[in-house]
């Protein structure tokens, strides 16, 4: 998985991710962004998913959700899985494959632990 870190045009972190991961780029730029509790919070799921206290855990956001379990990450828009009611245009269809993607646990684990290391040096 390719992904580079940058500052945005108001210094603000950004995540960039290849094709296909566009949305785990957003995830980072727009939840997790400088919120070094909340990447705390996450390193310690992922901890105990490694140490198999619990089997899955959701992270919901404001404009993204993150499913994760012992083997891989999944990150969506919300809107995407909402089943209230959201009020869109009647012939409006959504499009997932851009607003859904994945990644083993792992993977993850080394990119959140990267982005740890840039947003600390901001």
């Amino acid at each position: 998985m390719d992904y580079q870190f940058i500052r945005n045009d108001r210094a603000e972190p950004a995540a960039i991710f290849e094709m296909g991961a566009e949305t785990l780029g957003l995830w980072f730029t727009e939840e997790l962004g400088r919120d070094r509790k909340k990447l705390a919070h996450i390193l310690n799921v992922i901890q105990q998913l490694e140490d198999k206290e619990i089997e899955h855990y959701l992270l919901q956001g404001h404009e993204f959700n993150m499913e994760l379990n012992r083997d891989e990450i999944e990150v969506y828009a919300a809107i995407t899985r909402d089943e209230s009611e959201v009020d869109i245009p009647q012939d409006t269809e959504l499009y997932d494959q851009e607003s859904i993607c994945g990644c083993g646990l792992e993977d993850f684990k080394d990119v959140l632990l990267s982005w740890e290391q840039f947003v600390g040096r901001m």
